[in-house]
């Protein structure tokens, strides 16, 4: 029976270890937190490309909040507010220019209220095939081999 129990939470232990790997490979979100991954270089140096920025909406916003926003094209940006009328005027830090087009409330989804360096770097090489190996295949398999490795030994013991 010990040995059952050992062996189920091994597995348990694994589905959700690999679980929660997949949830770092991807967009994730909590309640009102979403995270996304810095593709470009408009707001370095605050926030450089590789970046996991958090976003949370808020309520209200304000003249230089960094805020992540649908554009015209549904394509998300994350840039710095810069005026705030009945629409808002952004900015990426690295640009020269204001962005064209002013934006409304409604295409907002949050203000960057976190920034995890290089983080985006790691979750795009667990979503290729070598990543996938080197951080959860090869760990997942070590840690079963070691776990029914102590369960061989446990089942001797008891013999």
């Amino acid at each position: 029976m010990r040995t059952f129990l050992s062996f189920i939470k091994l597995i348990l232990t694994v589905f959700i270890s690999l679980i929660a790997l997949y949830a770092l490979s991807t967009n994730l979100n909590i309640g009102t937190y979403k995270s996304f991954v810095v593709q470009s270089g408009s707001m370095e140096p605050a926030i450089m490309t590789g970046d996991v920025v958090v976003v949370s909406h808020q309520e209200k916003y304000f003249v230089n909040d960094v805020i992540t926003f649908y554009d015209a094209d549904h394509k998300i940006i994350t840039h710095r507010l810069v005026e705030i009328n009945n629409e808002y005027l952004t900015k990426g830090d690295a640009n020269r220019s204001f962005d064209e087009a002013k934006i409304s409330s409604d295409q907002i989804i949050g203000k960057v209220i976190l920034v995890v360096p290089r983080l985006g770097y790691l979750m795009a090489f667990i979503k290729t095939t070598k990543g996938l190996i080197i951080l959860v295949l090869l760990p997942a398999a070590i840690y079963i081999i070691d776990e029914l490795l102590k369960i061989m030994k446990n089942a001797e013991q008891e013999r």
